[in-house]
């Protein structure tokens, strides 16, 4: 146990800048979903040399690839997402994106550094690790309600895994600290798009009209019930409505209005409640003030379920190796926010674990969150993901045994 320790602190140490250089490259020209082909190339690029196997995605810029340690070994995945965000950075970081309206404010660009590192580190420790590992480069995580993982999904990328592994930056945490919890560990993400259709008219005669906004202001306040009223308060769910439009005139009644809004939980069986009592609720209320409706409901992200077993098992391994001085944070509840890494862990068992990056030396109140112009992320945390993700490699076939 002490030699794997040394031997993985080492190879961190001495891979941690380049690999650090590669997350400055990416953030420097970031791309967004669907157009991940330089990033991509920066990985190949940053693996040139290592005897390993590639392969391009037809349906996506997806990238695998695939070390082979033992043809007898199972295999075990790990995966980051590539993509940008169509945000003008805030930042003044030395290394701050260089395209306008597009930025990592997620921290994919550390992700993809992250396991472009394990690579290299993987095949320096082979003689250690009882598993084959494939490492999932993935396009369009962003692009919701599609996403990337689904076609990664239909490609085989899963084929021959036992089980998959994710990580993301998490800015309520400090580098050093990695989150995890077993169960519902990211919500469901749906989105909608609701439209009141009612008749105009004068404002001075609004008995001859129908007040498309009058009445979309009562099913706005009607949805706000549906959480409180209709979930139970041990589940975990949200209605949000961001964006209203209506209206031509200050002195015409509306003729449409529309509202647009999304609703994330965490259970499959709310999930589905709460689609037919949203769809109840429109249709009624607009009947009973004389509109017609019309609902659009897309179903994004699933659930993000991290296997309960695999979970307890990996949180063990991580905190008693202890590499990089890593200390593991059990999360008492899910997140509200969605991830496509939820996909895959509909096929097979996974964990996604949470990577503090916050300075520690500033307060958490003063760090920006996830999608802010002004994210930034402590560079440290590259070193902690790395030694997370290798503590579970060259003990996946320890994690089989137990399961």
């Amino acid at each position: 146990m002490r030699d794997i320790r040394y031997r993985i602190d080492e190879q961190i140490e001495k891979i941690f800048e380049e690999t650090k250089s590669l997350q400055e490259s990416i953030h420097r020209e970031p791309e967004l979903s669907n157009e991940e082909i330089l990033t991509r190339n920066k990985v190949l690029d940053f693996i040139t040399g290592i005897p390993v196997e590639t392969f391009h995605c037809k349906k996506s810029n997806g990238l695998l690839v695939d070390i082979c340690i033992n043809p007898d070994f199972p295999t075990i995945a790990f995966r980051a997402d590539m993509d940008a965000l169509p945000l003008n950075e805030s930042t003044d970081l030395p290394y701050k994106s260089q395209i306008p309206q597009k930025m990592h404010a997620c921290g994919h660009d550390f992700h993809t550094a992250i396991l472009a590192g394990l690579v290299r580190a993987i095949w320096s420790l082979r003689s250690y690790i009882k598993a084959n590992v494939r490492l999932i480069f993935q396009p369009a995580e962003e692009n919701s309600p599609e996403g990337g993982a689904k076609r990664i999904i239909e490609e085989g990328g899963l084929e021959g895994c036992s089980a998959i592994f994710g990580l993301h930056l998490w800015p309520e945490l400090f580098t050093g600290n990695v989150g995890i919890k077993s169960g519902p560990c990211f919500a469901a993400s749906d989105r909608f798009e609701i439209v009141i259709r009612g008749k105009s008219s004068h404002a001075a005669k609004p008995e001859s009209g129908v007040d498309s906004i009058a009445i979309s202001g009562n099913v706005l306040v009607a949805l706000q019930y549906l959480i409180s009223r209709t979930v139970s308060p041990t589940d975990q769910a949200v209605l949000t409505v961001g964006k209203i439009e209506g209206g031509e005139r200050y002195n015409v009644l509306a003729e449409t209005t529309r509202l647009y809004g999304t609703v994330r939980n965490t259970s499959e069986a709310v999930r589905k409640k709460l689609k037919d009592k949203l769809l109840s609720v429109v249709t009624n209320t607009a009947q009973m003030y004389g509109a017609k409706s019309f609902l659009k409901y897309d179903c994004g992200y699933p659930v993000l379920f991290n296997d309960k077993r695999l979970s307890e098992i990996v949180s063990d391994i991580i905190d008693n190796l202890k590499i990089q001085n890593i200390s593991v944070k059990e999360l008492a509840s899910a997140s509200m926010i969605a991830e496509d890494f939820s996909f895959y862990t509909k096929e097979i068992p996974g964990a996604f674990l949470l990577l503090g990056c916050s300075n520690p030396s500033l307060d958490i109140s003063k760090q920006f969150p996830l999608h802010s112009s002004n994210f930034q992320a402590d560079q440290n945390c590259i070193k902690t993901g790395m030694a997370a993700l290798l503590s579970i490699a060259v003990n996946f076939t320890g994690l089989i045994n137990e399961k």
